[in-house]
């Protein structure tokens, strides 16, 4: 079995840099009284683009989306197929806790939901952090430390990033839930993951396969059709269902052929 990667250092800049970013860009904001009018500028993007595009890009912060993306490390990484686990639930607790405790009007209870562009459902509270850049920056973060990048860090990092805009984009939420989603996204999977280095029994078979069952339920959710907020990227969702199930799938084949194969 091949143990959870932990070759990183609390003190390396993989680790801190992005939260350290979310918080001074938070601070920023606050100081310069400047939340809304940035939720203003990125709202626009959506109208003087495509709201099928910003709808597209959102859902992958979505949980259930996140959860079957991470079917593709089942049978081949089973540290981070684990490490999902106790990302997943810090991550959950983050955005949960913060959302009730605050209950932070979102922009249509502030600012009218006939003056901003709003692709979706109006939702008017429980705005602060945002749970879709808690979900893509913790599955971003996993990524980075998890697979221990360096120059290609830059890949998922600028992915969750636009995620957490097209949260402002489709109206929902303000730049400082995104950046909170970001800060607390991003630590809850550096968390799951040495909290899944000290709990090796999670590579067991026993634990590995109800795993895989789990996330791969998740990308059938999908492939059916989930219910989502944003009917425009239905055929987006199912379409990583599916990669996601025959990536799955993949693992066994080539499983097969390598015992077929001599030596």
């Amino acid at each position: 079995m091949r143990a959870v990667a932990t070759d990183w250092s609390w003190r390396s800049p993989r680790v801190w840099l992005v939260p350290a970013v979310a918080l001074l860009g938070a601070a920023a904001l606050v100081m310069a009284g400047a939340n809304e009018r940035v939720f203003l500028l990125l709202n626009h993007l959506a109208p003087a683009t495509s709201d099928a595009l910003w709808a597209n890009i959102t859902v992958l912060g979505d949980t259930t989306v996140a959860l079957a993306l991470g079917l593709v490390l089942a049978r081949r990484r089973l540290d981070l197929l684990w490490a999902v686990v106790p990302a997943a639930l810090l991550a959950t607790a983050w955005s949960r806790a913060f959302k009730h405790l605050l209950a932070m009007p979102r922009p249509p209870a502030v600012l009218g939901a006939d003056a901003i562009h709003v692709i979706g459902p109006v939702y008017h509270f429980h705005s602060f952090p945002s749970g879709h850049a808690t979900t893509v920056f913790a599955l971003a973060a996993l990524c980075v430390l998890g697979f221990r990048l360096r120059a290609w860090s830059v890949v998922p990092i600028a992915v969750a990033a636009l995620v957490g805009i097209s949260r402002c984009a489709v109206g929902v939420h303000w730049p400082l839930d995104v950046l909170g989603g970001a800060f607390g996204g991003w630590l809850a999977a550096a968390l799951g993951l040495k909290a899944a280095a000290q709990m090796p029994f999670g590579l067991r078979p026993t634990v590995q396969w109800p795993i895989s069952a789990a996330l791969a339920g998740c990308a059938v959710t999908l492939v059916i059709g989930y219910p989502t907020d944003y009917p425009q990227a239905l055929w987006f969702q199912r379409a990583i269902g599916a990669a996601c199930l025959i990536a799955f799938a993949a693992t066994f084949l080539r499983r097969r052929g390598s015992r077929a194969t001599p030596g």
